[in-house]
């Protein structure tokens, strides 16, 4: 638009008289001075509108044909958005919607995603108790050295990371089809929408539409995921997760749960920040309170009062010079120099 601007600009500066000579061709306004002894050329001036014109019409040209041409980023649907009710103001995670999502992850979401930023102790006292978390930690395997220093394997505890299903990332592709499953600990920032768009990645989905190629071998079709075609096939299904709780596992109670569940992975001490800054506004607050009473009944009298200095046996020069205010907050003091004035 700048540029179409400013070829309008430079169009209506110029007449309809000496537009093809001024706008066409170049023309010499003058010789310089001394331009034969020091054998300079003349001086062309130029009107940049036909110039103008004629690049505003090629990018205007080059924008409609791109816009008939289909870009990458196109081929994704937009998330929808949703409530998440830890992400509101003064709330926290639902630690029973934390302990259903983790039983998705290890049920469904281990066997090809790893953790392995994460660490069995973050679960204590959140989703299970120590002595759960230990039981669950010990049904894996680690590799650790004997008193000998021979290399052994024993069995998880709570200081440990949590397992990834893969010994390297090349048994992980072989195993999915050329694709190497993303870590799950911190998947809820690292992907453009957060939570709604995990969850609508999750439950869309859908059968391919007529017109569209079909998909690979290992992969599936999905509107919101870059590109329509995953590696991943659907994995969440109605009653594809028994709860212990009793909760009816409907495909969007699970997807609600595990992507808490991960939301907190990413963020694991949210709710004691949110402890934290609750007590440092209250704490500011009071603060402010306590200054502004302190200044209102201390700090006003040293500002508002006046201090008279005379010296001994010259008071009525001090009521001659006429410097004390009437509005003087010692009203005896001003009594007696009026009384000294007369």
């Amino acid at each position: 638009m700048t540029l179409i601007k400013q070829c309008s600009r430079l169009l209506a500066q110029s007449s309809p008289r000496n537009f093809y000579t001024r706008a066409l061709l170049p023309t010499v306004s003058h010789w310089r001075r001394g331009s034969k002894s020091n054998n300079s050329g003349p001086k062309f001036n130029y009107n940049y509108g036909f110039v103008g014109l004629l690049g505003a019409a090629v990018c205007s040209v080059g924008a409609a044909l791109n816009d008939g041409q289909i870009s990458a980023d196109e081929l994704e649907l937009a998330h929808g958005h949703m409530h998440w009710e830890h992400k509101e103001w003064f709330k926290s995670y639902d630690h029973k919607a934390l302990r259903r999502g983790f039983q998705v992850y290890k049920e469904v979401c281990q066997a090809c995603h790893s953790m392995q930023y994460f660490y069995w102790r973050l679960h204590v006292d959140v989703t299970h108790t120590k002595e759960e978390i230990k039981e669950i930690a010990a049904e894996y395997m680690y590799p650790g050295v004997d008193d000998d220093g021979n290399a052994i394997e024993r069995p998880g505890d709570i200081q440990d990371i949590m397992p990834a299903p893969y010994e390297n990332e090349i048994k992980a592709r072989l195993a999915n089809n050329g694709a190497e499953p993303p870590d799950l600990t911190l998947i809820n920032i690292a992907r453009e929408g957060n939570e709604d768009y995990l969850f609508s990645l999750l439950t869309g989905y859908e059968e391919v539409p007529a017109g569209q190629a079909e998909p690979a071998e290992g992969q599936a079709y999905n509107p919101y995921f870059h590109g329509y075609y995953i590696g991943m096939a659907q994995q969440l299904y109605n009653e594809s997760v028994d709860y212990e709780d009793g909760t009816i596992p409907y495909q969007s109670q699970i997807a609600k749960d595990v992507i808490q569940y991960l939301s907190w992975t990413s963020h694991p001490w949210m709710d004691e920040s949110i402890m934290y800054g609750m007590k440092a506004i209250s704490s500011a607050a009071l603060l402010t309170l306590f200054t502004y009473i302190l200044m209102r009944t201390r700090r006003n009298g040293f500002r508002s009062r006046q201090i008279h200095f005379t010296v001994p046996g010259h008071e009525k020069s001090i009521a001659k010079n006429g410097n004390v205010s009437n509005f003087s907050k010692y009203k005896q003091v001003d009594d007696a120099l009026s009384k000294m004035k007369r």
